[in-house]
């Protein structure tokens, strides 16, 4: 972890370091992923308080709005392989604090960031230094479409394998017919190495969707949050 970032008094690092601790013991964050830098709100103004926000590969910074009593949060105009934020913190109010999720999977580099609420005129600059650490893998996932049968898919859904080379977490299996969407399945969580098929269960409007004919090309999609998606196609009949 880097010390080079500028707190009041030592009271939001101490905040900081609480949070994630709790945080990592419930498995909301990779034990993979330490504290980095704190990026502190200004009290007396709609800023942050000045940088240097620095810190090591692989590491999760902090949003230290302990001392404001406005709402802000941090995020970037950058995007993922997910097509979201390539970082961001949920949007917290005067007193709280929370990490800054996807800042473990940075490269070196300089990443400006703004508040969703005050935008460009709240904002800084979060530098990841490339001499120290490891970057923690992003969340990895392929999907695959098994053969089945059209009888089956209308009476029980579509069945989609799912493989993860890294742990992810939070998966969303989707299934279509051109833009007609099927079915979804969400919150799925698999750890580095495992496999499983699972079942997205059709909804009313794709049951109808795929209700006729003989022949029905499905698209399946697996996305999880900082991680790049994965599709397969399959003509069921």
């Amino acid at each position: 972890m880097r010390h080079d970032v500028r707190l009041m008094g030592g009271t939001g690092t101490r905040i900081a370091l609480g949070i994630l601790a709790a945080l990592t013991s419930f498995g909301l964050i990779a034990s993979a992923a330490s504290a980095g830098a704190t990026i502190q709100s200004d009290p007396n103004a709609y800023d942050y308080l000045p940088g240097p926000f620095v810190q090591d590969l692989g590491e999760t910074a902090i949003f230290d709005n302990s001392q404001s009593s406005a709402p802000h949060d941090v995020t970037t105009a950058r995007r993922g392989p997910d097509g979201g934020p390539l970082f961001y913190s949920n949007l917290i109010s005067g007193g709280q604090t929370t990490p800054v999720k996807g800042t473990e999977y940075l490269a070196a580099g300089t990443y400006p960031f703004y508040c969703t609420i005050h935008g460009t005129s709240m904002s800084g600059e979060l530098v990841i230094d490339g001499s120290k650490g490891t970057v923690v893998p992003r969340p990895s996932i392929k999907a695959t479409f098994p053969g089945q049968r059209l009888k089956q898919v209308r009476k029980s859904g579509v069945r989609v394998k799912v493989k993860a080379t890294t742990a992810s977490n939070g998966v969303a299996v989707t299934a279509r017919k051109g833009r007609a969407l099927l079915g979804v399945k969400r919150g799925l969580n698999f750890t580095a190495g495992q496999s499983r098929t699972v079942t997205v269960p059709l909804t009313k409007a794709g049951r109808k969707a795929i209700s006729k004919g003989k022949v029905v090309k499905i698209t399946v999609k697996a996305t999880v949050e900082f991680g790049k998606p994965s599709t397969a196609i399959r003509k069921v009949r």
